[in-house]
């Protein structure tokens, strides 16, 4: 690490979103081949199987522009934010609470084992007997199986921390807030934030899961019955739509904010 004064040597601010808006590029070129490939699938297997590209974007805009169907989508990301925003207060407060004590983390880990082994379906399943079809089962289910990811990370944020370089910053006085700061924050965070990716793509596509099999509106209700007519075209655009808002979530907002808290790499 180059340091100036004592300190981290970081390159300014702008320089670094430049750098961050250069990396574009190649996840385009990614994109774009990965249209490529589509479109040959498509040439070569036909459009029952592989709808063109085209026709399958167009399906896209089209649910986005009218009322009722930006209504199931709109109502799938609700779900989605309230089943992720319970699941990561609940799994930081409790993975921090149980990594500060090594008993409470013997304690938790068979039961975030099991959390972590069953099989989203059987939750999705349990959900409609417990709760019925509808909103409250798909949120539950949401929970239950974001919940694990982010609370073994919050958990092994703390039980990594280096114990000697924290007592060594007690002993020496180092105010509270300080320490927090400089010592604490940032490695929770390089443990949290990959995790917070993980469990916001997670819960996304549980939530249409649960939605396919446990909802009568949303865009798993929508996808299900898209594949009841064989509707292909119609499935592949709820398909885009769900990867597009995933990229857009990652990409424009936590990508971001890892690089802000320059948790994962030095700028």
């Amino acid at each position: 690490m180059i340091l100036e004064d004592g300190k981290p040597l970081r390159r300014p601010l702008p320089w670094r979103i430049s750098d961050y808006l250069w990396g574009i590029f190649p996840a385009l070129a990614s994109l774009f081949a990965t249209v490529a490939l589509w479109q040959y699938g498509h040439a070569q297997l036909g459009a029952m199987l592989i709808p063109a590209p085209e026709t399958v974007f167009a399906r896209a805009a089209n649910i986005l522009a009218d009322d009722a169907e930006r209504l199931n989508v709109l109502l799938t990301l609700q779900r989605a934010a309230i089943g992720i925003s319970l699941a990561l207060t609940i799994g930081i407060g409790a993975g921090l609470i149980a990594g500060s004590s090594r008993t409470l983390a013997l304690l938790a880990r068979p039961i975030n084992t099991v959390l972590l082994g069953t099989p989203p379906i059987i939750w999705v399943v349990l959900a409609i007997f417990w709760y019925n079809m509808g909103s409250t089962s798909v949120i539950f289910t949401v929970i239950i199986t974001t919940l694990p990811l982010v609370f073994a990370a919050a958990q092994m944020s703390v039980m990594t921390l280096p114990v000697p370089l924290a007592e060594m910053l007690y002993s020496y006085r180092v105010p509270l807030t300080r320490r927090l700061k400089a010592f604490y924050l940032p490695h929770i965070l390089r443990q949290l934030l990959p995790a917070l990716i993980v469990a916001v793509g997670t819960g996304l596509k549980i939530t249409v899961m649960a939605e396919l099999l446990g909802s009568n509106d949303g865009i798993g209700s929508a996808i299900a019955s898209a594949r009841a007519m064989l509707d292909t075209v119609d499935v592949m655009a709820h398909i885009v739509l769900i990867v597009a808002i995933i990229m857009s979530i990652e990409y424009g907002l936590l990508e971001p904010l890892r690089r802000l808290f320059d948790v994962t790499r030095r700028q």
